[in-house]
């Protein structure tokens, strides 16, 4: 793979950074906000959901400013065939092309990923903003049922972004050890190349 393929922006650096770590914070703290022992977690959970919703919405709004969109949903015929490629490569043994310039299995991925953290996102906001009570609600609430039903869908979405983070991360550290320079990459950019992708 050459050097130029991990060769990410500053923007991007920066909006990957966030998404990390609040997005990691968010699926760590989940499992534990249902219980009263650790209602602190809750407060904390609510937050960071808050923080991570301002970063998906970024990263929407920036791979719409740099046109990444197509790359993320490769959903024309070149764009599936290049997906499809990437998979029966897969099946063979072969990893499938990474970083910022390929379209194929790594892109659309990321771009499920992402479809997956703004669901989790929108329902997350759902529950603090627009059923009355909020993230108060009670049983005794007339609006607990929906809250039930939203926090139920909350939680689903959560399983599809827990796969996409473990895949994710998987498939950075099968990268990363064929001699790709992704973590450095994309944490913290290419010090030769840093003047032109700034």
């Amino acid at each position: 793979m050459e050097d130029t393929d991990t060769q990410w922006d500053l923007m991007t650096r920066v909006l990957h950074w966030g998404l990390a770590l609040t997005i990691s914070a968010q699926l760590i703290s989940g499992p534990l906000v249902a219980d009263p022992q650790t209602r602190a977690f809750f407060y904390f959970h609510e937050w960071d959901g808050l923080a991570a919703s301002a970063f998906i919405l970024l990263t929407w709004m920036w791979m719409y400013a740099i046109q990444d969109l197509g790359a993320l949903f490769p959903w024309n015929r070149v764009g599936i065939q290049a997906v499809w490629a990437d998979i029966c490569g897969l099946f063979r043994g072969k990893l499938p092309p990474g970083g910022r310039n390929c379209i194929g299995f790594a892109s659309f991925g990321h771009g499920l990923g992402l479809l997956a953290a703004t669901g989790m996102a929108l329902t997350g906001i759902w529950i603090f903003f627009i059923i009355p009570g909020g993230h108060g609600a009670s049983a005794a609430s007339s609006d607990f049922r929906e809250y039930m039903q939203i926090s139920g869908l909350h939680k689903i979405i959560s399983y599809f972004v827990w796969a996409y983070w473990i895949g994710h991360i998987g498939f950075a550290i099968l990268h990363q050890i064929q001699g790709a320079p992704i973590f450095r990459g994309i944490f913290i950019g290419s010090p030769d190349k840093e003047g032109l992708k700034q």
